[in-house]
């Protein structure tokens, strides 16, 4: 790619992008082999698609859909992504899908703390659904926080925190179809918010902090 005088992203190194001229862009993103282009430069995404004709066997998908599961919808207001089969399949994984929804991922003032209190489980079992719910956080913001809190305790998991996790499955049960809407906007600010809880932690009395940042009204970090 960068013989084609693409520059590699320094914050994420599977992105590719080429400004043109007259202004335009054309982005390329690629994991394995699957392959995202896109921008407003028509040209030359239509030039990319030719060379990689030529060097590989390539099969053209059209408008993106569906990429490492995430699904992607279009419509008149914007673009919305959300990972809804992702969430069934976990809750089918771990057996909750006949469970009660919570109405919030977390209850309200709950301190988990790393004191010996409960029975030990099974330590992989529990970083792997951490694991999973982490990479659910991409498109799910309103369960970062209370991800942020299960996942310090991947080493010495007790029964508490695996039933904190679970409480994040019962609320994702009554909401597995929320995602983040990237809506069509004149507002071309860029505004960041940031929050703690204050020596939230019984351990150690650290804070946890949070912070979300909006570029053209768009929730993007």
């Amino acid at each position: 790619m960068t013989s084609r005088n693409y520059i590699q992203g320094q914050a994420d190194h599977t992105m590719f992008y080429k400004h043109s001229e007259k202004g335009k862009c054309c982005i390329l993103i690629v994991y394995v082999d699957d392959i995202i282009l896109t921008g407003d430069d028509s040209s030359e995404i239509v030039r990319l698609k030719e060379f990689f004709g030529t060097e590989f066997e390539l099969k053209d998908l059209g408008n993106l859909k569906y990429f490492l599961s995430m699904e992607v919808a279009r419509s008149q207001t914007g673009i919305s992504i959300s990972q809804r089969k992702y969430v069934l399949d976990l809750l089918s994984e771990v057996g909750l899908m006949g469970c009660k929804p919570a109405e919030t991922p977390m209850e309200f003032n709950l301190k988990l703390g790393t004191n010996e209190d409960g029975e030990e489980i099974d330590r992989g079992r529990y970083q792997r659904l951490v694991g999973r719910l982490i990479y659910l956080s991409n498109t799910r913001p309103d369960i970062a926080f209370s991800v942020s809190v299960i996942s310090q305790y991947m080493h010495t998991p007790r029964e508490k925190h695996v039933e904190a996790a679970y409480r994040i499955l019962r609320y994702l049960k009554g909401t597995p179809s929320k995602g983040l809407h990237f809506k069509k906007t004149a507002n071309q600010n860029v505004e960041v918010y940031t929050d703690a809880d204050w020596a939230g932690s019984v351990n150690d009395r650290h804070f946890t902090s949070g912070y979300c940042s909006y570029v053209w009204g768009n929730l993007v970090t």
